[in-house]
């Protein structure tokens, strides 16, 4: 084995256990996959081979410049991983997530998602052969539980807040014995997301200046980092892009301690950007560690400024979901704080289709 896991709490090395989630009791200590040295080439690293991954056409998304409609950037591009197998970019992490389980022998499993996550994850078991079962907001859009169930994974529908359906996953575990696939615990889904950076540096060497991310629990952030660290040790890039991380007022933990701002979660806080709508991301510390170590930014934007640029980007033919539009109403703040500019070639993942959101949209 060529990997290792570290807390990415206390810092601890230990033998990987797919089955193990944490270092202790602590919601943040949850493990990181550190390779042998020696084992990073020339070439991308996964913590499987390449003979064990379960695949469905994810990752090759295309990229789309809006350079007309942002003359004030060098460029800005829409990286639309709608065009993933379940419309997501949750299906890079669940790729190689489902692979692992399959590897390891797991026959079902529970996980909690907003709905993106959970869609992905059924897609993938349904073509390994092992059941799901996903605990989802019951106010999740309609058309993402639909896919869920189409995908013959047996979902559980939790009131309240998305903290919830994660204590609703956990206790169903304790009581049923099925093991627990956290897409946002377990490091393997992480691995899934570093295709992210290595498609950027296929399709535009060095020359992204910017990324800008909608984060909830940053799997996307903290993939992207480790896959741009990883192009640095092959020596392939010597620097890497910014990557900036964008919340939701009402949802803004990461945000907020970055800034070193006192933060808690008020339970009347609603926002119909369900993917980032987290309170407590159990890698806010790893999260964070992403943004300072590219030099990047953390803001909030508001849930006024999201539905604006869902509408905007409608009418530039880009139909995302809402969380998306979290990111282009970050790319206009950190244009105002003059983060980016006139040599800044922006990207932006649109990281869902905004087929799953058009009961919440303004048409």
């Amino acid at each position: 084995m060529n990997f290792e896991y570290v807390c990415i709490e206390c810092g601890e090395i230990s033998q990987p256990d797919f089955f193990k989630l944490k270092c202790s009791d602590s919601d943040q200590s949850c493990f990181d996959i550190k390779y042998n040295e020696q084992s990073i080439g020339k070439n991308p690293i996964l913590p499987l081979d390449k003979s064990e991954i379960v695949r469905m056409g994810e990752g090759g998304t295309p990229g789309v410049s809006l350079k007309n409609h942002f003359p004030e950037l060098k460029d800005l591009i829409c990286k639309l991983e709608y065009f993933s197998p379940t419309s997501s970019f949750k299906d890079r992490g669940s790729s190689i997530l489902i692979s692992a389980a399959k590897k390891y022998g797991v026959k079902e499993f529970v996980e909690d998602s907003s709905g993106n996550a959970g869609a992905s994850m059924s897609a993938y078991a349904a073509m390994s052969g092992i059941k799901a079962n996903i605990f989802a907001p019951e106010s999740t859009p309609k058309s993402k539980l639909d896919q869920i169930n189409i995908f013959g994974a047996k979902l559980h529908k939790i009131a309240g807040p998305r903290q919830e359906s994660t204590t609703a996953a956990r206790n169903f575990c304790d009581l049923s014995g099925i093991p627990y696939l956290s897409h946002n615990y377990n490091p393997f889904f992480i691995e899934g997301m570093k295709s992210f950076a290595y498609e950027i540096f296929n399709d535009y060497g060095q020359s992204i200046t910017d990324i800008v991310i909608p984060v909830g629990n940053g799997s996307l952030l903290i993939g992207a980092q480790k896959g741009f660290d990883e192009l640095k040790k092959m020596g392939k890039i010597n620097i890497s892009p910014k990557l900036h991380c964008v919340q939701v007022e009402g949802f803004s933990p990461i945000s907020n301690k970055f800034n070193n701002n006192d933060w808690k979660f008020d339970q009347s806080s609603k926002t119909l950007a369900g993917g980032i709508a987290v309170t407590t991301p159990p890698r806010i510390a790893q999260a964070l560690q992403c943004i300072k170590n590219s030099g990047s930014e953390a803001i909030i934007v508001s849930e006024s400024s999201i539905l604006d640029w869902h509408s905007k980007l409608a009418l530039l033919g880009i139909l995302s979901e809402i969380t998306c539009a979290a990111a282009f109403s970050g790319v206009e703040q950190l244009k105002k704080m003059n983060i980016i500019g006139k040599d800044s070639k922006v990207l932006v993942p649109v990281t869902g289709s905004g087929l799953k959101d058009l009961a919440n949209a303004k048409i």
